[in-house]
């Protein structure tokens, strides 16, 4: 398996074709990713990445909290 998403598996998350859409769309949604290095290129996902987002699995390197938020109380 390669580390990086295929043009074609970028096709088939985003619904586009395009590699500037392609960028907005991860963009909106907040997907960690990396510029293309060419114009052109499609921007760069990684597998891990793309299966811990699409599963709810945490990344190995992710820290678990160590108690839960509660900074949004605070604009109530």
């Amino acid at each position: 398996m390669a580390l990086v998403l295929t043009r074609d598996e970028l096709v088939e998350l985003t619904g586009t074709k395009q590699p500037k859409r392609m960028t907005a769309w991860l963009e909106e949604r907040g997907w960690v990713y990396e510029t293309s290095a060419r114009r052109g290129d499609v921007p760069k996902v990684a597998h891990v990445y793309y299966e811990s987002r699409m599963t709810g699995r945490r990344l190995p390197h992710e820290p678990r909290r160590a108690a839960p938020r509660l900074d949004f109380f605070a604009d109530a």
